[in-house]
């Protein structure tokens, strides 16, 4: 990634983008849908239920808003806008949205696997498998044309990169099968400490990578140790995996503490570098979601709190912190850095993230209440109602909010 300005010859990333923003709006659409539902059921729209939504609401946020600037971000790594593959880049992305579209009709159909983010089944899956080896091959092919002016390290690792995106189609029909299943801690139903260790350290991952090639570094500080304890987390993941267990007991406790230090390493880390303009105001929402997200999950992992939290609004106010707080922070400092440009004014910023973080808090304390027991199931007490209302209150500000950014980079 070099930090230019895309140009209407870049026409892969600028397409990667839209596409990106457009899911976004669509995903906070039904999200705002299923709250009012929530309020009215009537408004349900035939056979298309809130369980039929949900999947909807979840995949296309992440496979949509989430993956497609990752998408933008590979062209960039991989120089595809200067390379003879740039006309097959925006067809790639349109094939990852009509697949992602098919999955939306196929999920609204009620056919999907039952496994939250893995709902891929019959022609959906093949049709997103398709995309992405679609995906894939303009990959390889700007690779082929550029790599040669390329370092030698930068052409290993670049290979070695189409060698592990080539897995990413194979993975996703292993785990999307009814018949495959992680560990779980038997105990909730949910994942095990290590698993979510594994997941976070994914992310941990990219945003190792991010600085190195996207920023300057001032060249203060050395990051050996960082890179050890990346290795160290690892190693700590698939010892515990194999291992399995519950959140009572130590092991898995102790693979979650593996995230604390994260939490203000990565800052630390990025501080060492320069970025460009317009891209402050999202690296400190990112990293503000990011430590809030890893110190929650920790707390809510411990006996007693993740017992009165499972099956709450506790545990969605949590995946609106990981989705709307942090990933959108990350995903729009991705725009910023590809496109040169920021990403809504800053009264727009502030409404999001303002609107998110109420949204939280609300969802948090009705979990709360809702796990201190069943009495509020017969009736509607007045304060779930009035937590559903500020629900759909700040979705629906960050539908709008969204739009306008939409509107805002509809030229990128």
């Amino acid at each position: 990634m070099s930090g230019a300005a895309i140009t209407s010859e870049n026409t892969g990333t600028a397409s990667a983008l839209r596409h990106a923003l457009g899911w976004l709006v669509f995903g906070n659409a039904a999200g705002l849908y299923l709250s009012l539902l929530l309020l009215f059921p009537n408004l349900q729209l035939a056979q298309w239920t809130y369980g039929r939504w949900v999947p909807v609401h979840l995949n296309v946020q992440l496979y949509g808003w989430t993956s497609l600037p990752l998408v933008a971000w590979l062209f960039s790594l991989y120089q595809v806008d200067s390379s003879k593959a740039r006309s097959w880049a925006p067809a790639a992305v349109w094939a990852w949205t009509a697949a992602l579209s098919l999955g939306v009709f196929h999920w609204l159909g009620g056919a999907t696997s039952g496994k939250i983010f893995l709902d891929w089944q019959g022609g959906a899956l093949w049709g997103f498998v398709a995309a992405q080896a679609l995906l894939w091959t303009v990959l390889a092919a700007a690779w082929r044309g550029r790599s040669a002016e390329w370092t030698r390290l930068r052409r290993m690792l670049s290979l070695a990169g189409l060698a592990g995106l080539a897995l990413v189609p194979v993975s996703l029909v292993f785990a999307a099968s009814p018949a495959v299943y992680p560990p779980v801690d038997r105990t909730t139903g949910g994942p095990t400490g290590s698993s979510l260790l594994g997941s976070s350290l994914i992310v941990v991952g990219l945003m190792l990578l991010l600085p190195r090639v996207a920023a300057v570094s001032t060249g203060g500080g050395k990051s050996r140790g960082i890179w050890m304890f990346f290795a160290f987390s690892w190693i700590v993941f698939g010892v515990t995996e194999a291992m399995g267990g519950t959140h009572f007991q130590a092991i898995q406790l102790g693979a979650m503490l593996m995230l604390l230090p994260w939490a203000w390493w990565l800052p630390c880390e990025w501080s060492r570098f320069e970025w460009p303009a317009g891209s402050r105001v999202w690296r400190a929402a990112m990293f503000g979601w990011w430590a809030l997200l890893v110190v929650s999950g920790i707390l809510m992992y411990q006996p007693g709190v993740l017992d009165h939290l499972k099956f709450t609004q506790g545990l969605v106010a949590h995946s609106h912190l990981a989705m709307a707080g942090f990933t959108t922070s990350f995903c729009a400092l991705l725009m910023v850095l590809l496109t040169g440009k920021r990403i809504g004014g800053g009264w727009s910023v502030a409404v999001w993230h303002l609107a998110a973080l109420a949204m939280i808090a609300v969802l948090a304390v009705m979990g709360w209440r809702e796990g201190d027991g069943p009495s509020w199931m017969p009736g509607n007490p007045a304060w779930r109602e009035w937590g559903l209302v500020i629900r759909a209150a700040c979705g629906g500000l960050m539908l709008w909010v969204s739009m306008l950014w939409l509107l805002e980079r509809r030229t990128i």
